[in-house]
């Protein structure tokens, strides 16, 4: 499995109005904890936002299950640090 095989189902699902916005997807390769399954890091970006997405998926996923899920993502919520005012 490769980011070229991911970005490339990315571009085939080009009616998706979502998908057209990728700019860039990195797969790591599979991590193994000393619990539970082994997984990978999908990191991901927009053409227009610089903050990158970042999910965990199951190691067996295939290139087609993670660009869905890519392309299916809603963002969570975002905490910030409140500044303090004088």
């Amino acid at each position: 499995m490769t980011e070229d095989a991911v970005f490339t189902h990315l571009q085939a699902m080009s009616a998706n109005l979502h998908a057209q916005q990728i700019h860039s997807c990195k797969v790591s390769a599979p991590q193994q904890l000393p619990w539970g399954r082994s997984y990978r890091v999908v990191e991901w970006t927009l053409k227009h936002d610089p903050e990158s997405r970042r999910r965990a998926v199951p190691a067996e996923y295939t290139a087609t299950e993670i660009a869905e899920l890519v392309i299916s993502h809603v963002p969570g919520r975002r905490f910030c640090q409140q500044t303090e005012q004088a």
